[in-house]
């Protein structure tokens, strides 16, 4: 017995690892040439046959993306999506508990983890993956309780309602930096059950009667940028402007039954070396907007 669940969480570990290491393939090819018609599955359950969910806009004079960055802009975007407050699927929620932050700025942020809707009697593996696109698993078994509560060690019988369990209980931090999101991933040992996540500690968002824009980085360093809209009518077409220095392009989104939509930009433009990327939505009773400063020195645009 203790053979056989030694042997599944290895398997568990490998899947993990394989998982991440298709993710990391996407980035680096980018720059590559491929097939017109994409059909890609990987292990995160995502799916794209080169009609992309996420809308990319350009300045005038930015190269086109590849293939393989739209899939990889894609993969971001559903993760976020799968990782949203869903009744009728399991999702993580973070809830903080310690802010190491001084009044008007930005610190190091703790945070525990409840698992929504995952089953008890499960042991679990979690997954991060970064911004800079860099991955890791945490090698300790993980579990959850009635609340849903993320714990190192199997919850006893007087913590099935417990929100908290002290040292006993796993938490996260995220770093200081704004609009960079941390994405988890809760898995089963036998990767039967995949629960979502995405943390983001200091998000850069805009709220105009009911409906808002987020900027989410894509990229380090600013190098590409997703702005998810929210709150806006469903099924509805929504006007995206940007501007990045003295460049401005535009688009047309349309909004899922939920009033959701996500697209895709790089900020960094032709003759410039910085400047202040702003995405405005014009909604028929709203125009809420995002600001977002960057620099090309270090930059590289996708």
């Amino acid at each position: 017995m203790a053979d056989t669940i030694c042997m599944m969480r290895l398997i568990s570990r490998m899947t993990c690892l394989v998982l991440f290491v298709s993710l990391n393939l996407a980035l680096s090819l980018q720059g590559q040439s491929t097939k017109k018609d994409i059909k890609k599955q990987n292990h995160l359950g995502f799916h794209s046959n080169g009609s992309f969910q996420v809308r990319y806009v350009r300045f005038s004079g930015q190269a086109a993306p590849s293939n393989e960055f739209r899939v990889f802009l894609d993969h971001q975007a559903m993760w976020d999506d799968a990782g949203v407050s869903d009744p009728n699927g399991a999702h993580l929620r973070f809830v903080m508990i310690e802010n190491q932050t001084a009044q008007g700025e930005h610190g190091l942020t703790r945070y525990r983890i409840y698992a929504e809707g995952a089953p008890q009697d499960k042991v679990y593996s979690l997954q991060t993956w970064l911004v800079n696109n860099a991955t890791t698993t945490d090698p300790r078994d993980l579990y959850v309780n009635g609340q849903g509560l993320l714990m190192l060690r199997r919850p006893r019988a007087d913590e099935e309602t417990s929100l908290t369990a002290g040292e006993d209980e796993f938490e996260v931090e995220s770093e200081p930096a704004v609009a960079e999101p941390i994405r988890f991933l809760l898995s089963t040992l036998d990767g039967q059950l995949l629960i979502y996540g995405t943390l983001v500690a200091h998000p850069l968002k805009s709220n105009d009667k009911g409906c808002g824009l987020e900027a989410r980085l894509a990229q380090p360093n600013d190098a590409a940028v997703l702005i998810v809209a929210n709150g806006f009518p469903a099924k509805s077409k929504i006007t995206l402007v940007f501007t990045s220095g003295e460049a401005v392009a535009s688009d047309t989104l349309e909004t899922n039954s939920d009033g959701h939509a996500v697209e895709a930009v790089s900020p960094i433009v032709p003759g410039i070396t910085q400047g202040i990327l702003k995405a405005s939505a014009e909604g028929s009773d709203c125009l809420p907007s995002v600001v977002l400063p960057w620099r090309a020195a270090t930059n590289v645009a996708p």
